[in-house]
Formats: structure tokens, sequence, C-alpha cells
């Protein structure tokens, strides 16, 4: 008896089970406060466990720069966290890691032999010191390691801290009264640092107007009481805000962790107040073919499990090449990105919020201009009357409110209201500048500023379900009725790669790019309402995914095709190619070349070649499905055509605006059916000699293919 005994418990101790102990361990640790501040937390191991532990597993929120925080285990030495001392798994380590662009990273630290004992042990986190920017993170889940990177403790030695029960510091009405006054008036420093000078701004202008966003990501109440003494206030004025903040009668769905609209299956059988709390961490897959399984499932049986499950393994793919098909692809569908997750970690809520508030920034010529002004209206652009003055935003969307007013003009109204930052910011970025970090803070910041605000308008006014009266019948369920996601991307403001990019680097600045352009395709793709280059210019975009490449050398090819897909389905599909403007122009979008570019062959190399032989023949099938719809004479229409034509950037002219006939040779290389490049090969020569006849401008009337 004894000796099986002692066999159970050694097999409990090779399994990694932790002792099961009272009290449970907390999650998340949030480590706030100044310069030194710690946590900790106590485990209990089982005597003969800790020999085996040879490492600290940790999955940590908000670590923007390198030795910002350092962990101890009992009293072994401080060890800080850097992308040297710890070890952190892809993607995320092409992404820079440590400071790079993802907001949450997973990450292996070794500890010194001894560093764990038998029975408790206190396992300490510091915050180091800030930048003049953060103050804070936090630890949401870690583990011993063995030497194979078995797991000790087990899932149910931790509990989560529960958002639904926290209650008001103070709950009394004059503490909340005062609360919301401090959010709205109270004056602030820019950071905890010495000598850190006044700033104009307003908690309630840098975040939304009644603090909504820190109520619906569940900020705690000691992380907004740290923050509040981050900018000057006392603790008792930290705690009244954070009073106010939690007795708001709102929505809260999200975490701070969670990037907002991370896509991921069920978001939309979710009511749409938990859009904006995206899928969750979990959803961000380990590997972006991991997605391949959800854009087929969308036309077929659903993919059961988990991101950590999803098949993303050689055998699994070549399983999904025979339940690929034009479908998929068609033009005329209506793919929906919102359920397919991808392994590009969108940024944090505090990713959106800016540095500088635009004020601050700009002084007086932000609060005199009518960028300010098509806001909320508060202040009057120089040089304009009142009755000649657009109407704000918030003022036009509270009218909105009302079952009899007309919503069609509000997507205007927020194109507007972009055109007048970029307006704006033209007076301060000139062309051949010489861009700096400060430059880039104050840009990139007005740019986050007005995506705040636009979430603050979206969330408030309840516009992320009422795409279908805005945009028509054709909408999304769930949409945004504007590009300001896009705008947000660097690029829009011409702030360049490299040191003076966003977040220090070329590959920062990139990823921010892609985040942005990733969140507009999720938010906002256009609704099937295409004009010309707008509302999202799709062969800029889509080439941008190259740009990434470059800089993490992680191919994407499921991110891309998704992206891909959305251009073809961005026109109306009753709009045939007669209406130039708004109509199917194939020679204006990103076509099938894609596939078979060598310029885009790293991103497609690490499918299984059944696997792309499969998507390349089936996106060609369903280009050349749309595109013989409608006779040659719709795309090339006697007189002429009534625009110039279109020309795409030269770096992108292998993929959109070509002769894609004259691709047929490699399409048969790529393994494309031969009946399917005759069909192409049949178009082109109709096409081309209708071109030549007609002489039309900028169209090859060769026959070679």
């Amino acid at each position: 008896m004894r000796l099986f005994l002692a066999i159970l418990a050694a097999a409990a101790i090779s399994l990694g089970f932790a002792r099961a102990t009272t009290d449970r361990i907390l999650l998340p640790i949030e480590v706030l406060g100044a310069q030194g501040t710690t946590a900790s937390r106590t485990i209990t191991l089982q005597d003969g466990q800790a020999e085996s532990v040879r490492s600290l597993w940790l999955q940590v929120h908000a670590l923007r720069y390198a030795d910002q925080a350092s962990v101890q285990v009992n009293t072994s030495a401080w060890i800080p966290l850097n992308n040297n001392t710890v070890s952190i798994p892809e993607p995320a380590k092409s992404f820079g890691g440590i400071g790079g662009g993802f907001s949450t990273l997973v990450m292996t630290l070794s500890l010194p032999n001894g560093a764990v004992v038998p029975g408790t042990n206190t396992l300490r986190f510091r915050f180091n010191q800030t930048d003049g920017i953060v103050s804070a993170y936090r630890v949401l889940a870690l583990n011993f390691l063995t030497s194979d990177g078995s797991k000790i403790l087990r899932p149910d030695d931790f509990v989560e801290d529960a958002p639904e029960t926290w209650t008001p510091p103070l709950p009394d009405p004059a503490s909340i009264q005062a609360g919301r006054e401090l959010w709205q008036t109270a004056p602030l420093v820019a950071s905890s640092l010495p000598n850190s000078p006044r700033i104009q701004a307003r908690c309630a202008d840098c975040h939304a107007k009644d603090g909504r966003d820190l109520k619906y990501f569940n900020f705690s109440n000691g992380s907004i009481v740290d923050r509040s003494r981050f900018h000057g206030l006392s603790t008792l004025q930290g705690e009244q805000i954070a009073s106010y903040i939690r007795n708001l009668p709102l929505p809260s769905a999200g975490r701070p962790w969670n990037p907002p609209y991370q896509p991921g299956p069920g978001l939309d059988e979710q009511p749409v107040s938990n859009w904006a709390a995206g899928a969750g961490l979990s959803w961000v897959l380990d590997r972006d073919m991991g997605a391949l399984p959800y854009l087929v499932s969308q036309h077929g049986a659903k993919v059961k499990g988990d991101a950590a499950s999803s098949p993303g393994n050689v055998s699994s793919l070549r399983e999904v090449a025979g339940k690929i098909t034009p479908d998929i692809f068609r033009p005329d569908g209506n793919l929906n990105p919102r359920e397919i997750p991808i392994a590009l970690q969108l940024p944090d809520w505090s990713g959106w919020l800016p540095r500088v508030h635009p004020k601050d920034a700009w002084g007086p010529e932000f609060a005199h201009s009518e960028f300010a002004a098509l806001y909320d209206g508060e202040t009057q652009p120089e040089g304009k009357s009142k009755r000649s003055a657009k109407q704000p935003l918030r003022t036009l969307l509270a009218a909105a409110q009302s079952s009899d007013h007309n919503v069609r003009p509000i997507p205007a109204a927020f194109d507007d209201w972009t055109q007048a930052r970029r307006a704006f910011l033209k007076r301060f970025v000139r062309p051949k500048i010489e861009w700096s970090p400060a430059l880039t803070d104050k840009v990139y910041s007005t740019q986050l500023w007005q995506l705040v605000k636009t979430w603050e308008m979206v969330q408030e006014f309840g516009l992320e379900g009422r795409g279908r009266e805005i945009f028509g019948s054709l909408a999304d369920s769930r949409t945004w009725c504007n590009t300001i996601p896009a705008e947000t991307a660097p690029s829009s403001a011409l702030i360049p790669d490299g040191a003076a990019g966003v977040g220090g680097s070329a590959l920062t600045n990139e990823y921010f790019m892609a985040a942005w352009y990733e969140l507009q395709i999720v938010l906002n793709s256009g609704n099937h309402q295409h004009r010309d280059r707008g509302p999202v210019d799709w062969v800029y975009v889509i080439g941008r995914f190259n740009d990434l490449y470059a800089q993490t050398h992680q191919p994407e090819p499921a991110r891309l095709l998704v992206a891909v897909t959305k251009a073809l389905q961005s026109t109306d599909p009753h709009l045939g190619p007669d209406d130039y403007k708004q109509g199917w122009r194939p020679e204006q979008n990103v076509d099938p070349r894609i596939m078979i570019s060598p310029v885009w062959e790293p991103i497609f190399k690490p499918l299984p070649i059944e696997l792309r032989r499969a998507l390349t023949a089936s996106l060609l099938a369903a280009w050349m499905d749309k595109n013989l719809q409608y006779p040659v004479a719709k795309y090339l229409p006697m007189g002429g055509s009534p625009a110039r034509p279109y020309a795409p950037p030269q770096a992108y002219g292998d993929i959109s605006g070509g002769n894609v006939w004259e691709a047929a040779q490699q399409f048969r290389d790529a393994g494309v059916a031969a009946e399917l490049v005759r069909r192409l090969q049949q178009w082109g020569i109709a096409y081309a000699d209708r071109a030549a006849r007609l002489q039309y401008a900028g169209n090859s009337s060769s026959r070679k293919m």
C-alpha cells in the first residue's frame, strides 16, 4: 500500500500539479505606482516539486520598454525584463518583443538554481521607473515550468478578479459628483516626473467625454487612482474619479489588455454593445495560417475549438485545400472579417489614447481650427461666422437619435471632419520637413485623439448597429460609418519609417500602419459603397502587407487573403463596369496575379502546394466569373472612359491595373486548370481587341499570353 501511495505521489509530481491551497492566486497582478513599487503573490509547491522548476512563464500586459519591470523569486536577485533576459515566442518576437508593437507578451524567464524552494515561495514584481508615459503593467498569467516546458500549477490554482464585483471606493453621492467634476475640469500635469509641466488637457479631453472608456474596458479602481496621481492629483481625488467611473450606468464588456475589436469567432452572436471588447487575447493566433480554416468555414462547416486548437500544421492545411471553392472570393459575396481570427494583435485601449492632446501640441491654432469645431462646436474657427460653419458632429449625432431623423448625412460629416484634420496638420507637416520623435508624437497624437473621439461618439450615440439605416440594405449588420481608423495610420500623416517613426523604429511604425488598416477592414471595409479610391484605397492597403513583412519576416497569407477578398467585394454587386466610379472595375483593384507574383512569393511560400494551388485557382475563377457577368463593351464603351484610367503605384503594378491574361503561363505553372486559363485568355483577347479598335489609352492591344 505504501508503495502504491509513493507511486501516486511521484506521478503527481511528474504531472506538475501544485498542492491545493486554501487561497488561490489572484490574477491579474497590477503593478501600479511610483518608481520601485512592488506587488507579490505567494505560491506553495509540493515537496520535491521545486527541484523540477527551471523557468518562470509569464503573460504580461503593458511592458512598453526594456527594464520597465523586474522579477524576484524569494530572496534571489531582482531580474530585469528585457529582450535579452526573457525568451519571447513568435509572432511577438518578430514584432519587437518588449518595446515592440504588441501590448501583451508571453515570455519565459530562466531562474537561478535553487531560486524556488519546497513549500511557500514569494514571487515579486517591481515597477522600476516611468518613461514619462507609462505608470503600470499587469501580469495576466504566470506559471513555473519544468525542463520540458510542462506547467507546474493547475488552472484551478488561480482565480480571476471579477469586475462585476467592484464598487465605488467612495459610494456617497457627493464623492461621485466630485469625481465627475474632477474628470471634466481638474488641472493636470504631464507626468509624475520631477518638474513636469502643467497641461491644458483635462481627463475628458483625451478619454471619452463622460469617461465611458474606463468603465467599458474595466480599468480597476487602483489603476484609475494611480493614473490620477501620475497626472498630479491626490489619492482622494483619484478615488473620487474612480467612484464616478464605477458608478456610470454603462456597458463594461472589455478589459484593458484585450484589444478593441480583435476579430474572432462568435463576436456577431453577442450584443453589438460587446463588439468593442473584441474576441480577447485568447483569439490572437500563434500562426497566421491558423486563420485559413475560419476563412473557409464561412462557406461551409464551422470550425470547432478555440485559437489554441486552431489547425495550422501542414497536414491540417492540406485537408483545408479540399474545401477551397470560388465562393470564398466571390466579388458579389460578403466575407465577414469580424469572425476570422488573425495573428496580428491589435492595439490595446491605451494604444488608442493620445500621448499629448492637440491643444497642448498646437496651442490656440488647434482651439480655433475647424478641426476642433467640427467635433463639438465649443470653439469657432477663425474667419468663419457661426452661420457658415458646418454643424458639429456631436450636435448632428444627438439630433440623429430621433426615429424620424435622416441619418444618411452622417458619413459625409465624418468625412468633413477627416478633411479638416488633414488641412489642419498641413500647417505643421510641410514637404521635406525634418521629422523628429517630438513632432511625430504631436502629429500621431492628433490622429489618435480623433480616433478616440470617434469611438466616444459611435458608442454614446449607438451608431455601430445602424449601418443599414445609414448605408442601405447591403451594409454589414454592425459597422462604423467612417474611415478614421485607416486615417490613424502613420502614413496618413506622412510619418516616415525609422527612428522618427511611431514607436521609434521602422518596425513599430509599420506595425501601427498594419494595425489601423486592419481595424478599418474589421470596422468598415466600405459596405459595398466603393467610389473611386475610397473609402478604402485597397491597392495601397494591401501593398503595405509587403512593407510589414520586410520588417518582421512573418508571412501573413491568411490575413492578406481576407483583405484581398474584401477588396473584391467593395463595390455594389448591382453596379457594373459602365458605372466607372462605383461599379465593378477590375483594373482599379487588386487582381489574382498576387498569387503568382514573384514579389509576393515570400508571403505565400509557407502554404502547402496543394493549398496554394486551390487558393490561386479559386481566386482566379471567382474573379473571372464576375468579369464575365458583363460584355466587354461595358468595360470599354464607345467614346472612351469618362475618367482618366487608374494607374497604380509602380510598386504595386504587378497586382493591379495590368492585363491579367498576359500572366496565363504563370497561372498554368501554378497548377491552375487549363480550361480556366483558356477562359482568361479568351476574355483577354476580346478585351484587347476592343481596346485596340477604340484606341483606348493605357490599354495594351497585345495578344501575347
